[in-house]
């Protein structure tokens, strides 16, 4: 079976440790009240510079663009730099060297090179949008307004612009002008719900709390929305919170933020929220006066775009939201997590140690600083940190989750069952959500062969999240691989497939157990499809040679342990794959089971 969640691997009756950077695994579940924890792509350490000899342009420009593509901004500028010193008229190399400046977070440098642009005539869309931030930076209203009327050719872009000038007419003291500007905006069913939450922003900063309330109770009711959006939607909930609040109505002010928590359990803005409401204080919100409510646009496009193909684009939308919003936490946050994201750990770093200790997001802070540490090997630092963490805060889930994964990716599955017990004992009735801490209990138990205490926490977390795939994968791949409740086992399985068909690791379980139930060609069937699905998962292709030489296919077995070993698998594996190589899977089975009953005997 393989465990596929970014978390562990169990690989014919062993399990090696698989899981990738920072284990964002159990922060994928946990959107803080607009920030979003994902599983990043595994980047192994900061960029290495990019070393350049000589004043030509041409290396110059090489090395800034090298440096670009792989998202380090850093570097890039100050080759951008020396290539614009050699070439100062280049238009092309301006415009590479303004998106690189802004995303870098060098946006006065930027500014300069972006009214270069526009006063060459006819500058790129982007060029007016960061020169209306600029604008708007300065309360030149006119100017910015100015620059945001234009016919912009792509949806997002009008959305962009149109909902920010409708914050500069804010700023202007047009308050019904900013929200027939924002009402105007029509467009792709996407559009509804920024529209509706804006235009709610706009009419609460402008003291109009019951239009506040209409239009942000319509982002409320807009679930289709914040399916796409779940970052702004949560954020329409804190602001709909506090519009209730401003119009005198506690109660439903209340009933919004216990509904974030609803959604986000332990979100800690939302936690700051209902406990501002105990102590009859307004819940908090922050996008009251015009830039910041442009910075919103820029926080909450930038969280949408912040996938596969728009991670540019999102660090620069992110880099005008905090230039526009000063110190906000929230958005210091989103940036250092995108910095994060991109494998930039020191920078992001940097940023999540500006956050102060009044912040709600503070302790977020401290464990990503804690987990980046870990990744960056400062694993001292990172252990002490993450004391200090579930210490101060006994009763925090995620700091919990958190530890135990960083110890079991070093492999001390004894302390991280310690880890999730201590919390597990401090919960008085278990809900839905604690279904994770169960599990990884359970894996944790598990890996320290205490078998009993391990299923004991397995049907715990299905007790408490009936199916779930991956509880039903690992318990029933465990029962099979012992050779006790079989059916059962199997039938688990069976089900984990039919809630994730498309997953190949969970497919590859069903695949293994057929195996070790003897029943090879069924066990071939399944296993050709985990690969197909996981083609480049060398435990897989290792598993689909061995049911290839169980169903008397030898040729083909070889072919995938060799593939297998091309695909560069666990170093505890490479030897094994070897060995059956050069004598087939009988005689390493035979092999095994030799060494075993000798030390049984002692």
């Amino acid at each position: 079976m393989v465990w596929g969640e970014n978390d562990m691997t169990i690989t014919g009756g062993t399990m090696r440790t698989n899981i990738s950077r920072k284990m964002k695994l159990l922060l994928a579940t946990c959107v803080a009240g607009g920030i979003a924890f994902s599983t990043p792509a595994i980047a192994e350490s900061e960029p290495d510079p990019v070393v350049v000899t000589g004043d030509s342009f041409a290396g110059n420009y090489l090395a800034a663009r090298i440096a670009a593509t792989d998202k380090d901004t850093e570097n890039a500028a100050i080759f951008f730099r020396k290539a614009l010193e050699i070439d100062p008229e280049n238009a092309n190399l301006k415009l590479q060297g303004f998106l690189n400046y802004i995303s870098n977070g060098d946006f006065s440098e930027g500014i300069i090179i972006g009214n270069e642009l526009s006063q060459g005539g006819n500058p790129p869309e982007i060029v007016n949008l960061i020169l209306a931030v600029e604008d708007l930076r300065k309360k030149s209203w006119a100017n910015a307004e100015r620059r945001l009327n234009k016919k912009w050719r792509s949806a997002l872009d009008r959305l962009m612009a149109g909902i920010v000038t409708g914050w500069v007419k804010l700023g202007q003291g047009k308050a019904d002008e900013a929200l027939k500007t924002v009402d105007a905006l029509k467009g792709p069913a996407w559009f509804d719900l920024f529209v509706q939450y804006h235009g709610g922003l706009i009419a609460l900063a402008s003291g109009n709390n019951k239009g506040a309330i209409k239009r942000l109770d319509a982002a409320f009711n807009n679930r289709a929305g914040g399916q796409a959006a779940t970052e702004t939607y949560m954020r329409s909930l804190g602001a709909l919170a506090q519009a209730y609040w401003k119009d005198g109505n506690k109660a439903k002010a209340l009933e919004m933020v216990e509904e974030g928590l609803k959604r986000a359990p332990q979100s800690p803005i939302f936690e700051r929220k209902k406990e501002n409401i105990a102590a009859d204080k307004a819940p908090g919100f922050s996008p009251l006066f015009a830039q910041r409510g442009a910075a919103e646009v820029f926080l909450n496009l930038g969280t949408a775009v912040d996938k596969e193909g728009g991670e540019q684009f999102a660090r620069i939308y992110m880099q005008l939201a905090k230039v526009l919003s000063g110190n906000d936490d929230v958005i210091t946050a989103q940036l250092a997590q995108i910095y994060d994201k991109q494998g930039m750990l020191v920078r992001a770093n940097n940023l999540f140690g500006t956050i102060p200790d009044t912040s709600p997001l503070y302790k977020i802070a401290r464990l990503e600083r804690a987990l980046n540490l870990d990744e960056l090997e400062e694993l001292t630092q990172a252990r002490e940190e993450l004391d200090a963490l579930v210490k101060d805060a006994p009763d925090d889930l995620v700091a919990h989750l958190s530890y135990g994964a960083v110890l079991a990716r070093h492999e001390k599955y004894g302390e991280a069952a310690e880890i999730y017990s201590r919390i597990i004992a401090r919960l008085k009735t278990p809900k839905r959500y604690h279904w994770n801490l169960f599990y990884r209990q359970g894996i944790a138990y598990e890996r320290t062969k205490q078998w009993p205490k391990a299923e004991a926490a397995f049907k715990k977390a299905l007790e408490l999240y009936p199916n779930h795939p991956n509880v039903l994968n690992y318990l029933g791949y465990s029962w099979v691989d012992m050779d006790i409740n079989l059916q059962e086992g199997l039938d688990m399985i069976r089900k984990a497939v039919e809630l994730r068909p498309a997953d190949g690791y969970i497919i590859d379980s069903l695949g293994w157990a057929y195996f070790k139930l003897g029943r090879y060609q069924e066990a071939v069937v399944q296993m050709e499809r985990a690969v197909e699905l996981r083609p480049g998962d060398p435990t897989i292709n290792d598993h689909l040679g061995d049911t290839y030489w169980r169903a008397k296919r030898y040729l083909e077995a070889t072919f995938q342990w060799r593939h297998a070993l091309d695909l560069d698998p666990p170093e505890a594996d490479v030897q094994r794959i070897e060995d059956k190589l050069e004598d087939g899977l009988d005689a390493v089975i035979e092999k095994e089971l030799a060494a075993k009953k000798k030390l049984d005997k002692g």
